[in-house]
């Protein structure tokens, strides 16, 4: 449906509230059951939420976004800025990288003018610098880079993105794993730019500034061929759909290799890294210094193809090695036998969280000791999302029993609700029925609230000048808010009063806020960098603000109810209330206004709670933590990992910074398991960060 049917049908729905309003009004007149303050109170209650839906909806037709080259700049500065805190995390400073060489691959491409260029091996900078200067001249460039679990895959990407970063041409890392193959490609990472990318601009116009620069700005850069579900339909994909552009591809060797992928992918220049001998490794090591470092270096010279050898052939692991200072006990410096060069690997994996919780000169504060934190990243481990390495915050739900939610649904309803209801019919001097009226509330509306699958985090502070046409998923939502709302009013003054007018203009205006209130709630058009800090702390303001809105439409309708009690109250069953009779109606109006700010506040407060990502990570949080899976600070210990250099953050995702620790990790036994081997000797220098995971 178009904005422009999405706006008309928007409008039709308010004008059929309004008349419908405006009907009942008039019959209320002519029968002579609406006083005019009722009048009043009832149409400024309706036309006022009406009208502000009506000039929203208005306004955000005709203001105008950003341009696609704007949002093309946001985008480049903001993985500019990601992706140089990784690098320096990855240790890809000049000073620091190691010199890691790439060879040919046989049936790779002759003919571009990047292949032309390049001799048949030669080191990365040269890879990576002939490829920049072709790309940035319009030169169609076809990368396929392989290579072994840690050889500088991933590396090397980083550094294409950082060197070719210009509003012109963004290279934006596209991990494979997340494409199911169900879609075309290019619409795969269409939405993913609309969703994990917000710079690309309007978020009611996302898919269109998403597809935009994707065709004109964006250089794809495809990770992990390996990891695809599919890796045969990826390969094709790529054909067929990149014909002509420029892009990266990244993958291992044995996955890569074979007669498939040589016919299916053609005019690509396909590179392997070369894994680093004895000699290089030793030369990085010699370079490193370090007191431990002499075993070491005299191992790798007496056996340059033996277990040592190989366990420090790819960068990663030879980096793990430098940042322990090459302390590896003599056990393993002398192991021999097929499970030698595994173990060696597996020492050095469970030293590299042993090094990023050591206490440093710029780092004097572990808030969490190495063997600790082993045990909770451990856990984190197994929380993945499916075929990758990342875990997300609102997704931790999953491995906590779901009676949890509903129980505390339950208790927090049940307190809530019933101490309104209480408030409200002590009034009346019925508290018990305002006791069982709230129970009843309370368990109905939790029931309802977990029956609706939980929502993902709303990124962005409601602002009605942003607010767009819901989705059929989000209007779903909006009138499930407005039912329930609006029940549980009508219920109410159904026990208060005696015309069935004020049951259903009471009921339709409740249900009018709780509607407005969640549609207002909705995600807008967020330009700022999408983290998992972010994403949680605007859920949580989401949340504060249903608290908030529902007070101040429910104030109005609770005056008009309370200005219409002293004569239209229900007899003779509050009769014996003589607080009725000896209040002005003024009084009661402001006693119905509070009461029905409370009351709305609360009722719509506790559905957006129950229903939002931070309402299922609080007890989730708690519940793991009292388990001993995580730290009860759960989001401070992530970001200190991604700070320590274990986590690294993709938008709103955690991942750990390699899939080797990913793995290690998620091997790892008992959520507080100490490491399997024993705890290296400490660095001889005091460089800051875990190893670069190149």
């Amino acid at each position: 449906m178009s904005r422009d049917w999405r706006a008309t049908a928007i409008y039709a729905v308010l004008a059929v509230i309004v008349v419908a309003t405006i009907v009942l009004v008039g019959l209320g007149l002519r029968d002579g059951g609406l006083e005019p303050i009722e009048l009043w109170f009832s149409l400024v209650a309706v036309v006022l939420p009406v009208a502000g839906i009506a000039l929203t909806t208005l306004h955000s037709g005709r203001r105008q976004g950003v341009t696609v080259e704007e949002a093309a700049s946001a985008l480049a500065q903001k993985l500019r800025k990601h992706w140089y805190a990784e690098s320096r995390h990855r240790g890809l400073g000049e000073s620091r990288r190691i010199a890691v060489r790439w060879r040919r691959e046989h049936g790779s491409e002759q003919s571009s003018q990047l292949s032309a260029e390049l001799r048949n091996e030669g080191t990365l900078d040269e890879l990576t610098g002939a490829f920049v200067r072709h790309v940035r001249a319009g030169h169609v460039s076809r990368l396929v880079v392989t290579g072994e679990p840690g050889a500088g895959k991933t590396a090397l990407c980083v550094l294409l993105t950082l060197e070719t970063t210009q509003p012109d041409v963004v290279p934006v890392l596209f991990p494979l794993s997340s494409w199911d193959g169900k879609r075309s490609l290019t619409d795969w990472m269409t939405e993913e730019l609309a969703v994990n990318h917000p710079a690309v601009g309007d978020r009611a116009k996302a898919g269109q500034f998403a597809h935009e620069l994707l065709r004109d700005h964006v250089l794809p850069v495809l990770d992990g061929l390996d990891e695809a579900s599919d890796r045969a339909a990826a390969l094709y994909a790529i054909q067929e759909e990149f014909a002509g552009r420029s892009f990266v591809l990244t993958s291992r060797v044995a996955e890569f290799a074979g007669p498939v992928p040589g016919r299916v992918l053609r005019d690509a220049l396909v590179v392997r890294l070369q894994p680093l001998s004895a000699y290089e490794a030793g030369g990085v090591l010699e370079r490193a210094g370090g007191v431990s470092m002499g075993p070491l270096l005299a191992t790798l010279d007496a056996h340059p193809d033996g277990p040592v050898a190989r366990a420090l052939k790819t960068p990663f692991m030879l980096s793990l090695a430098v940042e322990l200072g090459g302390a590896l006990p003599e056990e393993l410096l002398t192991a021999e036998g097929d499970d030698a060069e595994q173990r060696i690997k597996r020492y050095l994996l469970g030293g590299f969280v042993t090094q990023a919780y050591r206490r440093t000169v710029d780092k004097p504060h572990v808030p969490f000791p190495a063997d600790e934190a082993r045990g909770y990243l451990a856990f984190l481990a197994r929380q993945t999302e499916p075929g990758t390495h990342r875990f997300a915050w609102w997704h931790l739900h999953r491995s906590v029993p779901r009676g949890l939610f509903l129980t505390v649904a339950l208790a927090n309803a049940a307190l809530a609700c019933s101490a309104a209801a209480v408030l409200l019919f002590a009034l009346f001097e019925r508290p018990w029925l305002g006791l069982w009226i709230g129970l009843g509330a309370a368990v109905i509306g939790a029931l309802v609230v977990e029956l609706v699958p939980q929502d993902d985090p709303r990124r962005a502070k409601p602002r009605l000048r942003s607010v767009r046409p819901p989705s059929r998923h989000a209007l779903q939502r909006v009138l499930g808010f407005g039912v329930m709302g609006g029940a549980a009013c009508a219920v109410i003054v159904a026990f208060l009063y005696e015309r069935p007018v004020h049951v259903v203009v009471g009921g339709l205006l409740s249900g009018l806020t709780f509607a407005a209130a969640r549609y207002f709630s909705e995600p807008s058009d967020p330009l700022e960098a999408v983290t998992p800090v972010s994403l949680l702390r605007s859920d949580r303001i989401t949340i504060r603000y249903a608290w908030l809105t529902g007070a101040v439409p429910g104030a109005l309708t609770g005056a008009y109810l309370g200005a219409a009690l002293k004569e239209g109250r229900r007899t003779p069953e509050l009769d014996d209330v003589t607080l009725i009779d000896e209040l002005p109606s003024s009084v009661e109006a402001l006693l119905g206004a509070a009461s029905g700010a409370l009351l709305s506040s609360v009722g719509l407060g506790m559905m957006a709670l129950g229903s939002s990502a931070w309402g299922r990570f609080l007890p989730s949080r708690a519940w793991l933590a009292l388990r001993g899976h995580t730290p009860r600070r759960l989001i401070r210990f992530a970001e200190d990992a991604r700070e320590r250099g274990v986590l690294r953050q993709v938008n709103g995702y955690y991942e750990f910074r390699h899939s080797l620790l990913h793995r290690h990790l998620a091997e790892t036994e008992g959520p507080a398991a100490p490491s399997r081997s024993p705890a290296p000797a400490p660095a001889a220098d005091t460089r800051t960060g875990p190893a670069s995971s190149q």
